[in-house]
């Protein structure tokens, strides 16, 4: 079983969220829906790179997007919404992303030698 790093919904203002977030040692995990769930995993190996956005009030109430741009054909960029602390969340997803990026290039090593 994976280790989950961090979970989390968008901020929606007092709203309900149908969307969940989660960030695991090997996958994004995006679950989203009431009557029909529609789940979509990224591998992190594939991630390429890691932005955010926070206008001047998302700043004051700390909460922001979070763009991440893959190798992956079917999620080339997604957008994790009104994420509470942004930054800090953005941070655990690089460091997971540059462990599984290095996990996953040793695997690929010791497969070709053996």
């Amino acid at each position: 079983m994976e280790e989950s790093l961090w979970k989390g919904k968008p901020f929606n203002f007092g709203f309900p969220s149908f969307t969940k977030y989660e960030i695991t040692e090997s996958r994004i995990i995006i679950e989203k829906g009431i009557f029909t769930k529609r789940r979509d995993e990224i591998r992190l190996y594939r991630v390429r790179d890691i932005s955010t956005k926070r206008n001047l009030f998302e700043r004051m109430i700390s909460i922001g997007d979070i763009t991440v741009f893959s190798s992956d054909t079917n999620h080339a960029e997604f957008k994790l919404r009104n994420i509470k602390q942004s930054t800090q969340v953005a941070d655990v997803l690089g460091t997971a992303v540059e462990k599984s990026r290095i996990k996953h290039r040793s695997l690929d090593v010791a497969g070709l030698v053996e």
